[in-house]
């Protein structure tokens, strides 16, 4: 009995010190925990793609790049630069006159019908407006680019005559019964030219009379230089409507219907210089023409 006991004792006590060390502790499934936690995920950090920069253009003549919010454009003022001037491709009919009018100083001026008929248009609708300032330069322009325009010439008569240009007014007139006696505005003009001489002393009507006919001789002369025969002959016709004794005048037609090849007219205005100017200084010349085209086509 005693050495069962001593036995049992021996036993409890291993027991005990079991229960108190970890180390011989049992594993045992009550002290690991019931739920296992789950591994957190990484989260996966999506990154944005870098936007790749794009090479700038090279900026076309005359265009203007947009600018980025806030960026100054260097300047004091907030005018346009590089913009096109279309006003000849879109009428502006709320627009003044232009700061730079078109002449022959400060443009290099062709024959263009099409921007000669879009200044006349715009021309008109001032001139309805009673804006004469405006409606003055518009056919001033036009008649820049379509020289002798009878429709430009007699807005622009009518327009000299609202602002008691009365001198210019009538040469206006007068120049269009020049160009389209018979015209649509032709009974119009006639008035007009008798309405203005009322303002001019006769000595006024013959300077103006002179002054137009040398513009045409002016003009013929310069067609002839080009051999714009055609041209050239309505100049000088219109010249000797005014002035029938200018013997100048008579020549240069001469020569305009010699090109035109119409020989017979071309001799009889070479006579009549001759008989006008006999020792003129195109006798010899008109002598000679004379001659070449009686050798021609006969007496």
């Amino acid at each position: 009995m005693t050495l069962v006991r001593l036995l049992l004792v021996c036993l409890f006590v291993l027991v005990v010190a079991a229960g108190s060390n970890p180390a011989f502790a049992q594993d045992d499934q009550d002290n690991q925990p019931h739920i296992t936690p789950r591994k957190e995920e990484k989260q996966q950090r999506i990154a944005r793609p870098t936007p790749t920069p794009q090479p700038q253009q090279p900026a076309a003549s005359g265009a203007q790049q947009p600018q980025e919010a806030g960026e100054s454009s260097g300047s004091g003022n907030d005018a346009e630069t590089g913009t096109s001037s279309s006003r000849d491709s879109q009428i502006d009919f709320n627009a003044g006159p232009r700061s730079a009018p078109v002449n022959a100083a400060n443009a290099d001026v062709s024959y263009d019908p099409h921007r000669a008929q879009k200044d006349l248009e715009v021309g008109n609708y001032y001139l309805k407006q009673k804006n004469y300032r405006a409606a003055l330069e518009r056919f001033h322009d036009a008649l820049l680019y379509k020289p002798n325009d009878a429709e430009a010439i007699y807005g622009l008569g009518v327009t000299q005559e609202k602002l008691e240009l009365f001198s210019v007014a009538y040469n206006s007139y007068s120049k269009y019964l020049e160009i389209l006696p018979n015209g649509p505005r032709g009974k119009e003009a006639e008035e007009g030219a008798k309405r203005m001489e009322q303002h001019l002393s006769p000595e006024d009507i013959q300077s103006s009379t002179a002054r137009r006919a040398a513009e045409d001789i002016s003009q013929g002369e310069k067609f002839l230089s080009r051999n714009e025969y055609d041209a050239a002959r309505e100049s000088f016709e219109r010249a000797l409507r005014l002035t029938p004794d200018n013997p100048a005048i008579s020549f240069r037609l001469g020569q305009s219907l010699e090109g035109l090849q119409q020989p017979d007219a071309a001799r009889m205005y070479y006579q009549k210089y001759l008989q006008i100017q006999p020792n003129g200084p195109f006798a010899a010349a008109a002598k000679k023409n004379i001659a070449q085209i009686n050798d021609m086509i006969g007496k």
